[in-house]
């Protein structure tokens, strides 16, 4: 998806399904990345002209590097879901194997999602 331009992203809560619409100018093909049993995800950068970089899906232990003031901040939230201690949190997304993908941009829109399965289509 190397180049690939961000056109849309929807965010379906009941059916915790994402869905981030793509566009290739040079194969002037259509593709989307869909996401499946989200829990929660963070997009930050968002303007007009996304292009994506690299899509990645990192180590779980990534997540809680990367977003360990978030989570301090956000605990007494229920973000991503209530829990008392970083190790209840760290078991639940281990137990449900949920899977920590980022998406890195050249332009725009950066961020991830903690989904159990995605599929790209090209």
């Amino acid at each position: 998806m190397h180049d690939y331009y961000i056109i849309a992203y929807s965010v379906n809560l009941e059916e915790r399904k994402l869905v981030i619409q793509t566009y290739n100018n040079i194969k002037k093909k259509q593709g989307k990345i869909c996401f499946y049993e989200v829990l929660t995800h963070s997009f930050k950068c968002i303007i007009d002209y996304n292009i994506i970089l690299d899509i990645q899906e990192c180590e779980i232990s990534c997540f809680f590097n990367d977003n360990k003031e978030e989570l301090i901040k956000m605990q007494d939230y229920g973000w991503p879901i209530v829990y008392l201690t970083e190790q209840e949190l760290i078991d639940y997304i281990r137990i449900n194997e949920y899977k920590y993908i980022k998406i890195n941009s050249s332009y725009g829109m950066d961020g991830w999602i903690l989904a159990r399965s995605y599929e790209i289509e090209e």
